[in-house]
């Protein structure tokens, strides 16, 4: 297996699978017009949302981690 593809941080991995989810939910709920579909939509981008902000601040605590206060 490629070292690369372990290496991906899953908060990461979990923002672009709910991004990817929420867009083909909205292409679909405007194609469709299904509400419920749209509010899908919304939440998987929120959900995308907030695991981006995950992976950031995982980011933020290693470069503190490998960069230390004088």
């Amino acid at each position: 297996m490629n070292e690369r593809a372990t290496t991906r941080p899953p908060a990461l991995v979990a923002s672009c699978v709910f991004g990817a989810i929420g867009t083909v939910l909205l292409l679909a709920g405007v194609a469709t017009g299904a509400e419920p579909v749209l509010i899908g939509s919304g939440a998987a981008g929120t959900l995308s949302l907030t695991s981006a902000l995950v992976w950031r601040s995982q980011l933020i605590d290693a470069w503190r981690r490998e960069h230390p206060r004088r």
